[in-house]
């Protein structure tokens, strides 16, 4: 997920793929990660997915709780009603095709 993370990773299997290199604009936005349902949604969410959702898994409850205390104190300074809004950045990658094209395969 995060090798397209890597400038050089992207254009290096775009261009393998026979693709002219590939135009980089960076999107910097605020990702509301409550999706407007607040801070203690967010909360939630932040510990139901991804790498948190595998740290917690199997660990007593006094760790989860600590680790639940410890994310709504980090997100509360995000919160604003019902959005938390977390400064975010993406790549926004265009490319276009080479004057000839590789034939499709089937």
């Amino acid at each position: 997920m995060f090798a397209f993370a890597d400038r050089d990773h992207v254009i290096e299997v775009v261009t393998a793929a026979g693709w002219a290199p590939p135009r980089f604009e960076k999107l910097d936005m605020d990702l509301d990660i409550a999706a407007g349902w607040g801070l203690e949604e967010a909360v939630v969410q932040s510990t139901q997915i991804g790498a948190v959702n595998s740290w917690l898994r199997n660990q007593p409850a006094e760790v989860v709780s600590a680790a639940v205390a410890s994310i709504h104190e980090a997100l509360a300074p995000y919160s604003d009603g019902a959005r938390v809004r977390l400064p975010g950045a993406m790549w926004l990658i265009s490319r276009r095709l080479p004057k000839r094209a590789p034939p499709l395969r089937h």
